[in-house]
Order: structure tokens, then sequence, then C-alpha cells
């Protein structure tokens, strides 16, 4: 059984503010005993040999990925090429599953309120054909759960295996949910693995605490997001007047 989480962001991903780049999470992550990572950064595609050589010396083996934005939706890619980066649309991603079919789709966090604008929402179900996965988020408490409970009730009724991720933004993520793959230790077998639901999601909820820092923690990402789309907008065009 191999330790693996399938949803990371990195400093790479130039759409979110994050403070450590992609060796810093393989090395934490070696820490932590994970044998399989996949960075799925937003709309790029964070995969190069080096970062590859890097994540095998630590004992990690790297999986491409993307979280790509789909019609404003968020969607996590796995396995893709960088071609993927070009995939804008549902039907576009529906003829790309054709021309590669050694992807491997998850829907993450489906229902979660607060990430409404990316969430997939009414839309999970309207393109389920499309997906091969839904993802467990790390984003819950002992006493409320009830979005990753959605999740799991559409994951039964089509026969979709549950993926636990920590979708990290922070290094304190990472290790709360993850995956328990049965899988060799090559990327066709894990592909294969988890297309045949071959998967245990490991997972404990958050503390109040850190289920706190995480809200202030997004709040003060969108915060800083939103003054800065302000300040460019306010921030009067240069001319070039020679």
């Amino acid at each position: 059984m191999l330790k693996a989480d399938f949803h990371i962001h990195t400093n790479e991903d130039k759409r979110d503010l994050i403070t450590y780049c992609a060796k810093d999470i393989i090395d934490f992550a070696s820490e932590k005993k994970f044998k399989v990572l996949a960075l799925t950064n937003h709309d790029i595609f964070t995969y190069t040999p080096e970062l590859v050589e890097y994540a095998g010396a630590k004992g990690i083996l790297l999986v491409p990925g993307i979280e790509a934005t789909i019609e404003g939706k968020h969607v996590v890619i796995l396995n893709p090429q960088q071609d993927v980066e070009s995939v804008k649309t549902f039907e576009a991603l529906k003829e790309y599953r054709k021309k590669h079919p050694e992807i491997f789709v998850i829907a993450p966090h489906p229902y979660y309120p607060h990430l409404r604008k990316y969430s997939l929402q009414s839309l999970l179900l309207k393109n389920i054909d499309l997906f091969d996965g839904i993802e467990y988020c790390h984003y819950y408490t002992r006493v409320f759960d009830r979005f990753n409970t959605m999740a799991k009730k559409v994951a039964a009724r089509y026969g979709k295996p549950l993926v636990g991720t920590s979708d990290s933004h922070h290094l304190f993520q990472l290790d709360k949910t993850y995956s328990m793959v049965d899988s060799e230790k090559n990327i066709d077998s894990i592909i294969s693995a988890l297309k045949n639901n071959k998967v245990k999601i490991v997972s404990r909820p958050l503390s109040f605490f850190i289920y706190s820092k995480a809200v202030v923690f997004i709040f003060f990402k969108f915060s800083i997001k939103r003054i800065i789309f302000l300040f460019r907008r306010k921030t009067p065009e240069k001319k070039n007047y020679k």
C-alpha cells in the first residue's frame, strides 16, 4: 500500500499565495513517509525532470497533475501531458479523455460552499461521466462533515472511488487526509489502481484550532488577492510617449 496525496499546491502556482515551493513540500512529505505525490497547481503543469529526480531521491514517485479551471470550476486531472493547460471547457475535457485514456479525473471539494465559485456543485452530476473519482476533502471537523457526506453519497450512487487528499496550500494541511493505494510504485499501476477503486482513505478530523487556522488563512488570502486586484485596476496604465 502506497501512501499518496493527489492534490497539492506550491508557490509555482502564481494564482495562489503559497509560502513553500515544490521541493519544500517534497521534503516535508518524505518526512511523513509519503510514497506518491501529485503537484496540482492551478492551470499550470508543474512536472519537470528535475522535480521527478528530486522526488525520486527522497523515495517519492511524482505523478503528473494539474487543477484545471473548467468553465470556471476546479477539476483535478492526474497523469496528463502539458497540453492539458489548454483544456478550458467540459467538451474539451471530454475530447481530451478520448485522446488520453491514461488520465484520472477527480472532482475536488465538489460541495464546499466557501469554495462555491470554484466547486462543481450541480455541474458534477451534469458531467458525471467525465469524472473517474471524487475527492474526500481534509477540511472538516468531528462535529461537521456535511460536504464530504454529500460527496460520499454521489460516489456510492455512481460507483466512483473516493480519493482522500489534503488540497495543501499550507504545510500544516499535509498528512491530515490522504490515500493508501494498493499498487506497484509506477504511474500506470497507480492510475489503474485508482480506476479499480483499490484505494483506502486515511483521515482524521481537524481540531478546532487547525480548522480555525485554516479559516483565517483562507480569509487572509482572499483579502490580499482582492486588494491586489483593486490596486491593479486603479493603477493608471503606463503610456509610451516615444
